[in-house]
């Protein structure tokens, strides 16, 4: 028994203190965080920026970076990078970082935002660091209410106040309702909770020295209202044509129908462009294979990797099928000023369902082919695929 708790100990320390461990995970998490928004390409900012301001309850954070699955450990304090760490290491030594907690995670406090309003009134930018706390979502962590908790989004209005250009980071393990952020700040980083190299994962992506290429593996709602929402629903008897199509249809009166960001959704610092998609036929029959192409361009200023995804849809079929299924997806590089030509196939066995009575098969009938950027900025085309 000795011998074994022994061996476990070495273990320990030989993963946590493992540098290609630490390498891989911030590697890892950089890969992971998912650029929402970047109006103005205020994004990747200049290491050399004179100030910066740090403000939200998680920019100090340690533990709550592991999120609700993980391990703790006592040496965490001195193990994991917080966010200030990450930022402070990648600044040039003429800049300065400020940080103001400015709120708790979820009470009504709201003594801290004085000083979290003159901390960013000192600063060329500021970064927002708020979400939900690690312990917030996991197992057995349902939330009626999935907006910021507690005052954090009376903290961001208060910032966004004086005028200065802010980033907002969102910390979570799941995707929570923004919609006052998303809709008046200009640049918005999900970054999840992203492990021991946190910090320094972050400030790759915020510096530029990576270049986002995350996508959302679900759709985000505009309300908890709208929930559930999803990229693969059922079409209805009487769907609606577009956001502003509300009468009788299947629709809200209220809201915009279409998620507030969609499922494989992620923007990149630079800007690729999706032309040529061409089909090798639009009639197919019994076990033929479909080819499919298309053309990515990188049309901005940064090299960058693009996730290239192939959804279809079987418009008819002995049980209802989806509106969209997602077949397929590639993540390529591409460098500035680069196009690819970025090839699929299917066969007859990636159109197969279970239909009422169990059996896995598919049947003649159209199809519409897409593929795009996302669930929903895509380019489609019909075919006919007969038995």
């Amino acid at each position: 028994m000795i011998l074994i708790v022994s061996a476990m100990k070495k273990g320990k320390k030989e993963q946590t203190d493992n540098s290609e461990n630490r390498k891989f995970g911030r590697e890892f998490g950089s890969k992971s965080i998912v650029l929402l928004k970047n109006d103005k390409n205020i994004l990747p900012l200049s290491k050399s920026i004179k100030t910066v301001a740090l403000i939200g309850p998680f920019g100090k954070e340690t533990t709550a970076n592991h999120g609700f699955w993980s391990v703790a450990f006592k040496d965490d304090n001195q193990r994991i990078v917080t966010q200030f760490d990450g930022i402070k290491n990648q600044l040039d030594k003429n800049s300065t970082l400020l940080y103001a907690k400015g709120a708790n995670v979820d009470d009504q406090d709201k003594s801290m935002f004085a000083e979290a309003v003159e901390t960013a009134k000192k600063a060329d930018v500021v970064i927002m660091t708020l979400g939900e706390g690690h312990a917030m979502s996991g197992e057995a962590k349902s939330r009626s209410n999935i907006h910021f908790s507690g005052v954090q989004e009376d903290l961001l209005k208060e910032i966004a106040k004086t005028g200065k250009p802010i980033v907002l980071m969102i910390n979570a393990g799941r995707p929570l309702v923004f919609d006052w952020g998303a809709d008046h700040i200009p640049a918005i980083v999900y970054t999840w909770w992203l492990g021991t190299e946190a910090g320094n994962s972050i400030a790759d992506v915020l510096f530029g020295t990576v270049n986002p290429g995350g996508k959302l593996p679900m759709s985000f709602p505009r309300t908890e209202g709208q929930i559930p929402v999803y990229y693969n629903h059922y079409n209805t008897g009487r769907p609606a044509k577009n956001n502003t199509d509300r009468n009788y249809v299947s629709a809200y009166i209220d809201l915009d129908n279409d998620p507030k960001f969609p499922f494989g959704y992620g923007l990149s610092y630079t800007k690729f462009v999706y032309s040529d998609m061409n089909l090798s036929s639009t009639n197919l029959k019994g076990n033929q294979t479909l080819n499919i192409n298309v053309k990515v361009s990188n049309t901005g200023n940064y090299d960058g990797e693009e996730v290239i995804q192939l959804y279809i849809r079987d418009l008819v079929g002995k049980v209802v099928r989806p509106v969209k299924e997602l077949k397929g997806f590639q993540k390529v590089f591409i460098k500035k000023g680069e196009s690819k030509i970025i090839n699929f196939t299917l066969t007859p066995e990636n159109l197969k369902f279970y239909d009422d009575e169990l059996n896995f098969d598919w049947e003649s009938g159209e199809f519409d082919i897409m593929v795009g950027t996302n669930s929903q900025d895509v380019q489609t085309k019909r075919i006919n695929w007969s038995k």
